[in-house]
């Protein structure tokens, strides 16, 4: 998920210390108090105050809807609907939502080299390409190495208010010093009339690889390829991506 997201997460170390200070009944008013506190002291963060629920045994809290506005970075805006978070040792261990919608900031991709090893793409590919490079940059540049594990049901993508992804059962981890996001099943927008299934992206700051089964836009989803996408140099002055084609069931020398 994005760094703003993931910063907001560490202020419940907070919240838990101002339990602790304040009292055990009154949990969930201390719980809001301090919540709101912390998100009006972080920097380039501006959100609206949500209802904190705090479970008796401390170790999950949950959270109403939120809309947070965010100066700095390649995320603008999001939006989560109802959040459970679930704690270890005042710490947070996961984070589980229902739905959520992150807005990007436009990004251009012109200056990134393309080398397509499978010729003849099409024009709706080439725009896949391109919305799949932006992503994996904007993946790149936020890359955390204590990001906790965050799966929502439903994720919608935008980027300046327009709809670049709708991801269903989305869901981020941290895979060694990889930052990996993966989702069963991704709607792409109508002008590339295609969707991804057992989308799966790491990255590290510089660097990302991708794949994903294309299927067409139609109801039976009939499997067309996998793709492959590796974006390499991504933080310098030359970044390129390398894009391939090949059939469903992976082959072993492959990019990924």
């Amino acid at each position: 998920m994005e760094r703003a997201v993931i910063a907001l997460f560490r202020w419940l170390l907070i919240l838990a210390l101002g339990l602790s200070a304040f009292g055990y009944v009154c949990r969930d008013r201390v719980g809001a108090f301090v919540f709101a506190r912390a998100l009006n002291q972080r920097r380039g963060l501006t959100c609206s105050q949500p209802e904190v629920s705090v479970a008796a045994s401390l170790n999950a809290v949950r959270l109403s809807p939120l809309h947070c506005q965010v100066s700095e970075g390649p995320v603008r805006a999001f939006e989560t609907g109802v959040t459970l978070l679930r704690l270890r040792r005042l710490h947070v261990r996961s984070a589980e939502l229902e739905s959520a919608t992150i807005d990007y900031r436009d990004r251009d991709v012109s200056h990134v080299r393309a080398v397509d090893l499978e010729p003849g793409r099409t024009v709706a590919d080439r725009r896949l390409r391109q919305k799949l490079l932006s992503a994996m940059l904007d993946a790149s540049e936020m890359h955390s190495l204590d990001a906790p594990r965050i799966s929502v049901k439903l994720l919608t993508a935008t980027r300046s208010g327009r709809v670049q992804f709708v991801m269903h059962a989305f869901r981020t981890s941290l895979d060694g010093t990889w930052n990996r996001s993966q989702a069963e099943r991704v709607e792409c927008p109508a002008d590339v009339g295609i969707e991804l299934r057992g989308m799966d992206m790491r990255v590290v700051p510089g660097w990302g690889k991708l794949s994903a089964i294309l299927t067409a836009g139609t109801p039976e989803n009939a499997p067309r390829a996998t793709l492959w996408l590796e974006g390499r140099r991504l933080d310098g002055m030359r970044p390129s991506v390398v894009a391939e084609l090949g059939p469903v069931a992976r082959p072993t020398n492959k990019l990924l």
